[in-house]
């Protein structure tokens, strides 16, 4: 259950969710400064307000950080010559008329739709078009990617696949199963490396050790610049 609530005092509202499968209390601060408080379904609001108070600092810096470092981002509209990214490049949509299909040039992201579809349901078949194209070609270029670093790390994984995740960016299991975010094809390509390489040492460190951040550095010695990048930058992966 959501419901939006208004912290007194501290000039911020948050969307405060319940779930029974909780145990305990968390706070995400998104790219787009929205604060979901994930809590147990029976937490107490007080219990609940006086665990905020105690994190307004952090979440203050986090709001900052969102407000004055991170890129403002455009809501997509899905017209006529609107940038869409691609390993960290922008194209130009293109959209003609024509049998349903996505193609991909130097600068630009040709869509085609048949004549008759309509003004009213238009943007959202733009949209389902593209996030099926943009789903497509990241389950390729990871399972490819994926499995060129893995033999530099000679440790592969039993599974490569994409999600929609909303919070992360990839996963690994501890059945060897690992998977992306689909959102990551629109990076530049050594910021997914980075991704790719993170998830492939949990494989042999299934935690953020010291050991662990060594072997990830022994793979990719800049893997920091990355990690920034994708930290300043995640609001720009999304359609």
């Amino acid at each position: 259950m959501k419901l939006k609530r208004e912290l007194k005092d501290h000039g911020f509202s948050y969307n405060l969710i319940r779930s029974p499968k909780r145990k305990t209390l968390s706070i995400i601060v998104r790219a787009n400064s929205d604060i979901d408080v994930l809590v147990p379904t029976r937490t107490p609001i007080s219990f609940i307000e006086n665990f905020i108070s105690s994190k307004s600092d952090w979440i203050k810096k986090k709001l900052h950080f969102n407000s004055e470092i991170r890129p403002s981002v455009k809501v997509k509209t899905f017209t006529q010559g609107e940038p869409f990214l691609f390993l960290g490049e922008p194209r130009n949509l293109d959209i003609q008329t024509g049998r349903r299909a996505v193609a991909m040039g130097e600068d630009h992201l040709t869509l085609t739709l048949p004549a008759s579809t309509g003004n009213e349901k238009k943007t959202a078949l733009v949209r389902r078009v593209i996030e099926k194209w943009y789903r497509q070609q990241a389950e390729i270029h990871l399972k490819q990617r994926t499995e060129q670093l893995a033999k530099v790390l000679g440790k592969s994984p039993t599974h490569v696949g994409v999600k929609g995740y909303r919070s992360r960016w990839g996963s690994c299991h501890l059945d060897g199963r690992i998977y992306f975010n689909w959102r990551l094809i629109m990076a530049p390509a050594w910021v997914i490396d980075y991704v790719i390489v993170h998830e492939l040492c949990h494989l042999i460190h299934h935690n953020h050790s010291k050991d662990y951040w060594a072997l990830v550095e022994s793979v990719m010695p800049d893997y920091r610049h990355a990690k920034v990048w994708l930290k300043t930058n995640c609001n720009t992966l999304d359609l």
